[in-house]
């Protein structure tokens, strides 16, 4: 029989707190997944599905219609522009920089990081000292400075996203390595002469990938707020192109007369980004209980 202690009966958590904090956990994460699911079918699929207002271009007659207008449900901007038409395509630019950036991060970020956590020694002090160079820098100075050299354009974005990205997932990757590499498993392979390789591919990269995914999760969300405020600031998707960082930028100017045309893109990057940070949190919450 166990005896808990005052200290240790503190600590204990009973079955079904741990099934019901486990559900809750559960539960949270299908909401989010949902949201995101939802998010990116109205973006990709709904205006290819279902005829909208061009998102440029529009009709000044129209100009500044508040939500709810028949034919313009969520409203329209200073330029007759309708404001879901314009919000949804503005969608698309977030997702595609955020996964496009993230995807680059995680595979150059993860590459490098797992070399610098497995090989260890000049390498790994070489690599850090890398990672900790970039990682120096404010991560919105940098990405301007990126953006502001190679030019306003999409896949400027992503680069320049993605370089503040690299040494943070690197950082994941070395930490996940070098606990994986002191497995018994993995020296017990190196004992028996089986390829570094074949270690690498067999035993390093399928203990790395969860830890890593679920850090990729997070960075996507990041990633996000990066575009979104490279094209408020003029870096980014420049108008008349939509997206949701440019349709604020242009929208603060008349945000007393006009509040829709601001709040309508940051409630869509509102509940991008809160739904990807609330199911990175439950993976990780998932791994850690593991």
């Amino acid at each position: 029989m166990i005896t808990l202690t005052p200290d240790t009966r503190s600590l204990a958590v009973p079955p079904p707190a741990r099934r019901i904090r486990r559900h809750r956990r559960i539960g949270l994460a299908q909401i989010a997944a949902g949201v995101l699911i939802l998010m990116f079918v109205a973006c990709f699929i709904v205006p290819a599905i279902f005829p909208l207002p061009p998102a440029s271009g529009g009709d000044l007659i129209d100009a500044r219609l508040p939500p709810l207008t028949p034919g313009h449900p969520l409203g329209t901007d200073a330029l007759g522009n309708d404001m879901l038409s314009r919000s949804l395509y503005g969608g698309r630019v977030s997702f595609i920089v955020g996964i496009g950036a993230t995807l680059i991060g995680l595979v150059v970020g993860g590459t490098l990081g797992m070399i610098a956590g497995y090989r260890g020694g000049r390498t790994d002090k070489t690599l850090g000292w890398v990672f900790d160079v970039l990682l120096a820098f404010p991560a919105l100075i940098l990405a301007l400075t990126i953006a502001a050299y190679l030019g306003p354009s999409l896949m400027n974005e992503i680069w320049a996203v993605s370089i503040f990205l690299i040494p943070a997932t690197a950082r994941v990757a070395r930490a996940s390595t070098m606990s994986v590499r002191r497995e018994e498993f993995v020296v017990a392979a190196r004992l028996a002469g089986v390829r570094e390789s074949t270690i690498v591919r067999r035993h390093i990269i399928p203990n790395i990938s969860s830890p890593l995914l679920t850090f990729a999760v997070l960075q996507c969300g990041t990633a996000m707020i990066i575009e979104a405020t490279l094209s408020f600031l003029g870096l980014g998707i420049r108008p008349p192109a939509p997206s949701w960082g440019n349709m604020m930028a242009s929208g603060q100017q008349s945000l007393a007369d006009t509040p829709w045309v601001v709040l309508v893109p940051g409630a869509f990057l509102f509940l991008t980004i809160g739904a990807l940070n609330l199911l990175g949190e439950s993976l990780r919450q998932a791994r850690d209980e593991r």
